[in-house]
């Protein structure tokens, strides 16, 4: 739930500004000046501690008689929790936005004065430190000493940005405004030591000037928070986008230096935003369409149908190609349809299929326009309407008025205004006319349903899944891996086929291991031990093994196995199963997103770079699992994707249920070729009990 004493920070009365001094270039004095020239009205005090100012100060907090809505700081980092401290202690500050650099992203030392910062705070709204300010439109607040401030802005919009780089958020901002996007409140949040993306971006998705709340994303910190925002967001109707760096190696160092924190993995994130409604925007560009296009009220199905009205050929199969790659269907318009337009009389119009040609002599038809969008807006198969028009220098009021009336129809409908400039395009209305083809396919994901507007799946998981982790037959009570022996039974449980399996405890035993399974050409022979997380890799495991080698391979196995100083193991003998493709269902218990479920490519190509994968922290919507699963029946099947969301349900269940997972792997799970499910290895990892020690 969004914080109410975050208003101080946004429609600030009394701004107090510790670390002015009389010297111009320091941090201070620009944030006064800014302040200033940015239409502030309200009083501006110095404080904490006492500077040659030409405004009042105070030399401690406690001497102000009404409290300072919010205190700026930009003292050297050593001295920073003091003045914190002060002002928790006196309630003079009802907010407080530090600038201060030299915390966490310094180092050990660093860090160390970051947790004595956040304990000084206590629970006061704390922005920071180590960020470039906030900038409040309907507050006219501008408490930030970036350069942007300086420069030209078009009225105040519906769009907040929250960023966790302060010089890139800026950059970005200015991107947008290029893009017709105008911000009303913008907020870097640095280190994030106490408040951070997702609970400002909670307070700012509940102002009713916001409408779209833009996220420049380093590091997940609390993906809790994110996902509660993209549900909020979906529950009001607004929209949340995401832009994110660090999804490389290189990114990823990157981000490290910058901020003092590891980027999260791009898979859970991309999962936890498909899960939340967050649109994820894949460049700055994209970001940029994104948000532009979210301004506009307009609302299409997932799989929407798009009629395109334009008056190149060429242009308007460009755009169908583009718009069919993205999902988007540009289907024939319905025979009555096209029997109405045709009776409009159109004189230059080259085709009434879909996309509708009007030719290069469209002008002579411009009064008719009007009836020629009505038909498309009275049919019941489309979904959304784009209009390509190039150029438009002699007919910009024309333009102008075309993109008004395009924005008054009932169904949704945009323009594509090729070829003009941003001066052309200035006072249409939001979100709805784009410079390129490309921006708008880029920006239609933030008028496309999403999810979050359905609770998470919280469910128990089913009893025996869970009394198969916590009492398992063959592994001891110190033991963290839960090998196949036991982990098959969880597997079983979760509501997945296993493959027929022979068990030879010793070496004695090995010669009646085909006896009771099923004939096939070839058998895996495997080790199985709790000691063991990762057998394949060892080479204790054997595929294609004749019927008659058997009992050999399985003394070869035990042997290497003792190689290996296994003391404990077994051997395992399953037919090679008739299968068309392989799949894994793992879990994780990640240490920034908790536990997850990943889905995809299984066998030896689990972890090959081209591999496609799925990753969902959990607990997830049924209908996130359901598109996943989808997903990979898809490229994978062919499988019942129901039966695969159900495994994937429980289990998510079972990894919310029991915390001491670390790792659950079934895989490979075997495609059959009636779409079956077999799983044929599983794996779980637990956390080692306290005071043992494993080796694992």
């Amino acid at each position: 739930m969004p914080r109410t004493d975050l208003d101080p920070l946004f429609a600030p009365g009394r701004i107090g500004i510790a670390g002015l001094s009389n010297r111009e270039d320091t941090w201070g004095r620009m944030v006064l000046r800014n302040l200033r020239e940015g239409g502030f009205a309200g009083e501006i005090v110095a404080v904490a501690p006492r500077s040659a100012t030409d405004i009042p100060s105070v030399a401690d907090l406690a001497e102000l008689d009404e409290p300072v809505d919010l205190l700026l700081i930009a003292l050297p980092a050593a001295a920073v929790p003091g003045v914190v401290a002060r002002a928790r202690e006196t309630g003079k500050a009802r907010s407080v936005l530090v600038f201060s650099a030299g915390f966490s992203e310094s180092g050990p030392a660093g860090a160390e004065l970051e947790r004595q910062l956040v304990a000084a705070a206590d629970g006061l709204p704390l922005v920071g430190p180590n960020c470039v300010g906030l900038l409040s439109r309907p507050g006219d607040a501008v408490a930030t000493v970036s350069a942007y401030v300086a420069r030209e802005h078009p009225p105040a919009g519906p769009v907040a940005i929250v960023s966790q780089s302060g010089a890139l958020g800026f950059v970005m901002a200015t991107l947008l405004e290029r893009h017709g996007v105008a911000i009303s409140s913008y907020v870097s949040v640095g280190n994030e030591a106490c408040l951070g993306i997702g609970e400002i971006g909670a307070h700012l998705v509940e102002r009713p000037d916001v409408s779209t709340v833009g996220l420049y994303i380093e590091s997940v910190r609390d993906p809790a928070a994110l996902r509660a925002l993209g549900a909020r967001a979906a529950e009001l109707g607004k929209r949340v986008v995401a832009l994110k760096a660090g999804t490389s190696a290189a990114g990823q160092r990157a981000t490290l230096s910058h901020t003092a924190a590891v980027a999260g993995d791009a898979l859970l994130f991309r999962g936890l935003c498909d899960d939340a409604g967050i649109i994820i925007a894949e460049s700055d560009e994209a970001f940029a369409d994104l948000l532009h296009a979210a301004q506009s009220d307009a609302r299409l199905p997932p799989r929407p149908r798009l009629a395109i009205v334009t008056m190149t050929g060429g242009g308007g199969a460009i755009l169908a190609d583009r718009l069919s790659a993205h999902g988007v269907a540009v289907p024939q318009l319905s025979p009555r349809t096209r029997e109405r337009i045709d009776a409009l009389g159109l004189t230059s119009i080259a085709s009434s299929a879909n996309p509708i040609d009007l030719g290069g002599g469209f002008t002579r038809d411009a009064d008719r326009f009007g009836d020629l969008f009505g038909l498309l807006d009275d049919d019941p198969d489309v979904d959304g309407i784009v209009g390509m028009f190039t150029f438009g220098d002699r007919n910009r009021d024309w333009y102008r008025e075309l993109a008004e009336d395009l924005a008054k129809l009932r169904t949704p409908a945009w323009m594509i205004w090729a070829a003009g400039t941003a001066a052309d395009r200035a006072g249409t209305p939001p979100g709805t006319v784009f410079d390129t083809i490309e921006s708008f396919v880029r920006g239609l994901p933030a008028v496309r349903a999403t999810g979050g507007d359905e609770p998470a799946d919280r469910a128990a998981a089913p009893a025996a899944a869970i009394r198969a982790v916590r009492e398992p037959v063959w592994a001891g009570p110190g033991d963290r891996v839960l090998s196949e022996a036991d982990a098959k039974d969880v597997a079983r449980a979760l509501g997945v086929a296993y493959a027929p399996t022979a068990v030879a405890a010793e070496e004695s035993e090995v010669d009646d291991l085909v006896t009771g399974l099923p004939a096939s050409p070839g058998y895996v022979v495997k080790v199985d031990s709790p000691e063991v997380a990762h057998r394949a890799k060892l080479g204790l495991v054997r595929l294609g093994v004749p019927a008659g080698e058997v009992p050999e391979a399985a003394r070869s196995l035990f042997a290497a196995a003792r190689g290996h100083g296994v003391t404990r193991c077994r051997v395992l003998v399953q037919p090679q199963l008739e299968h068309r493709g392989e799949i894994v269902v793992g879990g994780i218990r990640d240490p920034q997103y908790g536990p997850a479920l990943v889905v995809g490519a299984g066998g030896a190509r689990v972890e090959a770079a081209d591999a496609q994968r799925y990753g969902v922290p959990v607990p997830a919507r049924a209908e996130t699992l359901a598109r996943a699963a989808a997903e990979v029946a898809a490229r994978y099947g062919p499988l019942d994707p129901d039966a695969l969301t159900a495994l994937l349900l429980a289990t998510g269940r079972l990894l919310a249920s029991c915390p001491e997972i670390t790792e659950l792997d079934i895989n490979p799970l075997l495609i059959r070729p009636d779409g079956e499910l077999v799983a044929v290895d599983a794996l779980i990892v637990r956390e080692a009990p306290t005071g043992v020690r494993n080796g694992q």
